[in-house]
């Protein structure tokens, strides 16, 4: 079984992402479970998925300490989650920084060593310029597409095939290139990169 925790902010695209990884393992013919929490995400808030997938699977929560991959479209929401990956585990992190909201009156400033404390939580950190990547490619939304890229690398269990049918299912026409696009990006960011 494979246990996937994903993470970001509201309106970057985390439900749609965890919806292309679930939809994806049961195309590739695995039992899925998919949890989400996203109380407050359509004010910037934080987005949580959980994505579960093998030959059986009894529940989507995935335990402290032992989700497979966190994949955070936000580079301080993936220090947040760390607790939730195993210390052998993929972190995969969109480089994207993104200013807290304020605390009332007072600007609460971005921490400067989040990319390090990140690195020293987990082996295995591949940290991806998923956001430039999708600006480069014409719509900054097609970020998540490029991590769901990067993970694929990391997932031999699911083809490129699956993906690719599923990126075009999960699409409207007019966005699909696009999207196809961005996840072929994103493969190019592995561990060893």
């Amino acid at each position: 079984m494979k246990s996937v925790f994903l993470t970001g902010v509201g309106g970057h695209g985390v439900l749609k992402l965890s919806g292309i990884l679930a939809e994806a393992a049961l195309t590739a013919g695995f039992d899925v479970r998919k949890s989400e929490i996203h109380g407050m995400s359509q004010r910037g808030g934080s987005v949580v998925s959980q994505v579960r997938y093998g030959n059986r699977v009894h529940s989507p929560l995935i335990p402290a300490g032992t989700a497979d991959a966190l994949i955070s479209l936000e580079l301080l929401e993936a220090l947040r989650a760390l607790p939730c990956l195993r210390r052998n585990g993929i972190l995969l992190v969109n480089e994207q920084h993104i200013t807290p909201a304020p605390l009332g009156r007072h600007r609460v400033p971005y921490p400067e060593n989040v990319r390090e404390l990140c690195e020293d939580g987990v082996e295995t950190v591949v940290f991806v310029p998923a956001h430039a990547v999708a600006r480069a490619l014409g719509n900054v939304r097609a970020a998540n597409v490029v991590m769901a890229g990067a993970f694929s690398t990391f997932a031999p269990e699911i083809s490129v095939e699956v993906w690719v049918h599923t990126i075009e299912a999960a699409f409207r026409p007019e966005h699909r290139e696009l999207n196809l696009h961005a996840f072929r990006a994103g493969k190019y960011f592995t561990a060893t990169d």
